[in-house]
């Protein structure tokens, strides 16, 4: 994938999360954030680690195994991340470590983390699909 490719899938992806996590809050009729004392930039540092999570990806695409293994480990990368910033997050507003495993624990199985990681799959394993360097591969394995 070229730079620009990789900007604009990243971008999308971003895009793709506030819009996932709108329909998903109504959907739920929950907050992204339970917590009310996280502050405003909470989840929009989370969503801006996972975009830059994806542009790293998709710059890798095609690279680093096939489509499959690209997909399963940037959606992977993306719930770790997004937990992680998270966690770092709260835990510095808070002022006590132990938030750092208590908002893991909460959040892990949160729709609001594990939507933008399927998006974050899909888009990458899209990108690893339809990269130059998948295509040439699948082409020396095909005898073309």
């Amino acid at each position: 994938m070229t730079r620009a490719s990789s900007v604009m899938i990243a971008i999308t992806y971003g895009a793709l999360v506030i819009a996932a996590w709108g329909l998903t809050s109504l959907a739920l009729d929950a907050e992204v954030m339970q917590y009310s004392d996280a502050g405003p930039l909470l989840g929009p540092a989370m969503a801006v680690a996972a975009t830059l999570v994806v542009g790293g990806w998709v710059m890798r695409a095609g690279r680093a195994g096939g489509p499959v293994v690209s997909a399963v480990g940037g959606a992977a990368s993306v719930w770790f991340v997004m937990l992680l910033v998270g966690s770092l997050g709260y835990t510095m507003t808070r002022g006590s470590l132990a938030w750092l495993l208590l908002f893991a624990g909460s959040y892990a199985t949160s729709a609001f983390i594990l939507v933008p990681a399927i998006i974050a799959g899909v888009l990458i394993g899209l990108a690893a699909a339809l990269s130059p360097r998948a295509k040439s591969f699948a082409r020396l394995h095909r005898g073309d």
